[in-house]
């Protein structure tokens, strides 16, 4: 089974639409299992929709790293 932090990993990729079939699979299998890692790809989701939705800016490559380190620390501690 697919890792919390496997799936932080993937997160980007996941919501892309940029996975193979059966990785798309492990994952959303993780997500159906794992409360945390849903709240953070649905939150993530969220906020995409909302910045490309308004077009005004976009995230610098250090700030995107640093929101991702986060989101990684954080899902670390959730593992199935």
């Amino acid at each position: 089974m697919i890792s919390c932090e496997e799936l932080m990993d993937e997160l980007g990729s996941l919501l892309d639409e940029e996975v193979t079939p059966e990785l798309r699979r492990q994952l959303e299998q993780h997500l159906s299992d794992c409360r945390p890692c849903r709240v953070i790809a649905d939150s993530t989701k969220s906020t995409v929709k909302i910045v490309t939705g308004c077009r005004s800016f976009e995230l610098p490559a250090k700030l995107s790293a640093k929101i991702m380190a986060k989101i990684r620390e954080a899902g670390g501690g959730h593992e199935k």
